[in-house]
């Protein structure tokens, strides 16, 4: 008896860390499998038109079938490739430019409001002009997800720098560090929770923007065969490659939401 009572409470505490791990991914797996036996239910019961909204078993069907005759990795890769290239470069040009937009009022006084006005703006109305510019290939594209998500970055690393402590500004500076060293060293560890915030919320921003601008001007890609799909009435196929780009984006989000819970970590508790 004793020795079962010395035992429990150290086991007590593994068990619900463990809960706790495994409570978040177990209720989203519950959920995911509700919502797919109800779709399949209703479709084949006639609640709701298959035709029109497909069903689980008619999704896997046209999965195999795209796998046999559809040539999925090509679109896959060109829609990968123009993501790559537009949020790669939105990334390299926001985040030094939303640091500088939060540390220099002048700046800021200077570029914020042609900059809101066009982050205000919808893509779609400027894809016009773009496809004039720049064609109806890869640039196009590319530049459409630079637009989506660029801003997204710009505002939240401005926000990040902006609510910095200045007790550590002051520091720094009392002891005489460059502006470079401030930067690097006080103002992006402490913007870096913001930062990668405006990352995720660009991910979402660029995965729609090129889904979009595949869907109007180009030959190839998943918003291409979206579109095709769509104008031929063939919705199990749609939503195979609706789901691709769905999982595509939602693995990049996690991702960086992981980044996000170890820079948490590594900030200490109030």
């Amino acid at each position: 008896m004793t020795v079962a009572t010395d035992l429990e409470p150290r086991r007590a505490p593994a068990i619900g860390d463990a809960l706790d791990r495994y409570h978040g991914p177990l209720v989203s797996s519950v959920s995911v499998v509700l919502f797919i036996l109800v779709w399949q239910v209703a479709a084949a019961r006639g609640w709701i038109n298959a035709r029109y909204t497909s069903s689980p078993s008619q999704v896997l069907a046209a999965a195999f079938d795209i796998a046999r005759h559809d040539d999925f990795l090509h679109h896959a890769w060109v829609s990968f490739s123009e993501f790559s290239l537009g949020f790669v470069a939105a990334f390299l040009v926001g985040l030094p430019l939303g640091f500088a937009l939060g540390t220099s009022r002048r700046l800021r006084l200077f570029i914020e409001p042609p900059m809101m006005a066009l982050y205000t703006a919808p893509r779609l109305t400027l894809l016009p002009i773009l496809i004039i510019w720049l064609g109806i290939g890869t640039a196009s594209k590319v530049a459409v997800v630079f637009l989506g998500a660029v801003f997204p970055i710009i505002v939240n690393a401005m926000a990040g720098v902006r609510e910095g402590d200045p007790r550590l500004l002051q520091t720094a500076r009392a002891f005489g560090a460059s502006r470079l060293d401030t930067v690097i060293k006080v103002l992006l560890p402490g913007a870096l929770p913001a930062v990668l915030l405006g990352v995720r919320l660009a991910i979402g921003r660029g995965v729609l923007s090129v889904v979009v601008g595949e869907m109007f001007v180009s030959e190839a890609g998943i918003g291409h065969q979206i579109m095709n799909y769509g104008e031929a009435m063939q919705v199990g196929h749609l939503m195979v490659y609706a789901f691709a780009i769905s999982l595509f984006g939602y693995a990049l989000a996690v991702l960086v939401r992981l980044t996000e819970d170890r820079v948490r970590s590594w900030r200490p508790q109030p």
